[in-house]
């Protein structure tokens, strides 16, 4: 299914989901603040987490060797610098020094082969392998200078190692643990793990010997899963929450102007997608695909499901992320679609499924593409899930058993993980948009400094 996505994005929109935040509340407890968000994580291990909330969490404990800084732009981070050979298939990397990773081991060249050897190695079988298998190896140069030599050439090689998926974890904690390092992140990153409860909560708490200096200004952060939209804007309004992500769109009228509350509408670089399984029919025919855009009217989802807090997609990406390029758009034509549906062979549409998660706003943009799809005759199941659940439906479905579709968000490229700014102006890096970016999205992960 989602493995063999379609270029033929659906143009759902560069949404933005707000968050908001009880500014007055934010310190009442000390330095320990309780963030709301809509989904569970689906593991705490870089190498093998999918879903942009699961690397959203994990920026906070761990850091790669380069990131972004708020305007994408790449920037080092673990690295001092590189050099790229002539052919752009090696890459040596300068290390800075004096940095140690939560439990004490010594942050340098061995530390990073340790974790690019791990997530390159087929046989661990990772699941951001496919992201990082164009390293075939990494050569210890000094303590400090590693040598990263590629399969093929890439010049962006640097922008991938920058994705935080990247991450460099203790090599002492990956021995430890094995297997478990998802339940025991450690990482050189603002804040140090301390426990996860599925469900329940991730709480984490600064890392005292920080390298970043005056960092981080936070004591402890605790997230907590909260899927239902109603709930999570009523731990806000009662204090349990001094955050939430994200702002139900519905609700956002009934909190603005809320003594001590503030909402923040910020672009994102999320974007809001419909995943197909394009080497199976029917989604093999580019003229279904092609129907399916046709028949979704974006401007009425983003009315009816946002509020008016999404904006439909010009491109596949964006327009926060680097590189990016307007395409156009695809306008609402449902006669359009069932043509295309009838050239394609399909006359009378076709049965299919749609995949998602489980909180409220999601469920909803399920319903109304069923309903958007269900008038040029394809009938859609809805079937929501909770986030492991989904992502392991996802990885293990192959093109030859999976006929569905799935409605998930996509970052561009995430931003760097930066430690807690002042108050009232956190609010979590993230995948926690159920959509992606333009005109209205809090906590989006510009807000971070």
């Amino acid at each position: 299914m989602l493995r063999a996505i379609t270029k033929w994005v659906l143009a759902i929109g560069i949404v933005c989901g707000s968050s908001a935040i009880a500014s007055d509340r934010v310190f009442a407890g000390g330095k320990d603040i309780v963030i709301g968000i809509a989904e569970d994580f689906t593991t705490l291990d870089p190498h093998n987490a999918i879903d942009n909330l699961s690397l959203s969490a994990e920026r906070m404990m761990t850091e790669g060797l380069f990131g972004f800084d708020k305007d994408m732009h790449v920037v080092p981070v673990l690295a001092e610098e590189y050099e790229v050979s002539p052919d752009v298939k090696q890459f040596t990397i300068t290390l800075k020094r004096g940095i140690k990773f939560h439990d004490g081991t010594d942050f340098n060249a061995a530390a990073v082969k340790a974790s690019f050897d791990r997530v390159t190695n087929p046989d661990n079988k990772l699941r951001r392998y496919a992201l990082l298998s164009n390293i075939q190896r990494t050569d210890i140069v000094d303590d400090y200078t590693v040598r990263m030599s590629l399969a093929k050439p890439f010049a962006s090689m640097i922008n991938v190692l920058a994705h935080p998926a990247a991450a460099v974890l203790s090599p002492a904690a990956l021995v430890q643990y094995g297997k478990e390092i998802s339940r025991h992140p450690v990482g050189t990153g603002p804040y140090k793990f301390v426990e996860w409860r599925p469900s329940e909560f991730l709480k984490v708490t600064r890392n005292e010997n920080y390298w970043r200096p005056g960092w981080p200004k936070v004591d402890t952060i605790t997230l907590r899963p909260i899927p239902e939209n109603g709930t999570r804007v009523a731990t806000l309004l009662s204090g349990e929450t001094q955050f939430i992500y994200p702002m139900a769109p519905e609700q956002v009228a009934s909190v603005e102007g809320k003594e001590g509350c503030e909402i923040q509408n910020l672009p994102s670089i999320l974007v809001l997608y419909l995943g197909m399984n394009q080497l199976k029919k029917p989604f093999s025919d580019i003229r279904v695909r092609q129907a399916l855009n046709y028949a979704l009217n974006k401007k009425a989802l983003a009315k009816v499901v946002h509020s008016g807090f999404l904006d439909p997609l010009e491109s596949t990406m964006s327009p926060g992320v680097e590189f990016y390029a307007r395409q156009g758009t695809w306008e609402y034509d449902p006669e359009k679609a069932k043509t295309l549906l009838r050239e394609a062979g399909y006359p009378q549409g076709f049965e299919t499924e749609i995949w998602g998660p489980n909180t409220s706003t999601a469920l909803r943009q399920m319903q109304f593409v069923q309903q958007q799809f269900g008038q040029v005759g394809i009938k859609v199941k809805v079937v929501p899930m909770e986030p492991p659940q989904r992502v392991e439906k996802m990885m293990s479905v192959t093109p030859e058993t999976a006929q569905r579709c799935s409605f998930t968000t996509l970052a561009g490229r995430p931003p760097p993980a930066k430690p807690i700014g002042r108050p009232g102006r956190y609010l979590p890096p993230n995948r926690f948009l159920p959509n992606p970016t333009t005109r209205a999205s809090t906590a989006t992960p510009r807000s971070t400094s």
